[in-house]
C-alpha cells in the first residue's frame, strides 16, 4: 500500500464517498497490478485483518503513519 494523501473521493474497496480522508494505493501482492484507491479504514482491514488492534505490526505501522501525517 502507497499512502496518496488526504483527499475526497469513493473508495475503491467500500464504496463510500470519503471526506479530506486519507487514501492509499491498493496494489495485488502476486501480479503487482494497481487494483484501487481505498480509505484508511479498508487499508487497515486489508493489511492487518479484522482483528488489527492486536497486531504488533499495526501498531508500528500506525505510529509512523501518525508522524508521517505532523
Amino acid at each position: 500500500m502507497k499512502c496518496v494523501g488526504k483527499k475526497s473521493l469513493r473508495c475503491g474497496a467500500c464504496k463510500e464517498w470519503k471526506y479530506n480522508a486519507p487514501f492509499y494505493d491498493w496494489y495485488s501482492m502476486i501480479t503487482k497490478e494497481f487494483l484501487a484507491t481505498i480509505c484508511h479504514k479498508c487499508c487497515v482491514r486489508e493489511m492487518f485483518g479484522s482483528n488489527y488492534k492486536k497486531n504488533k505490526r499495526y501498531l508500528t505501522w500506525i505510529k509512523k503513519i501518525k508522524e508521517d501525517w505532523k
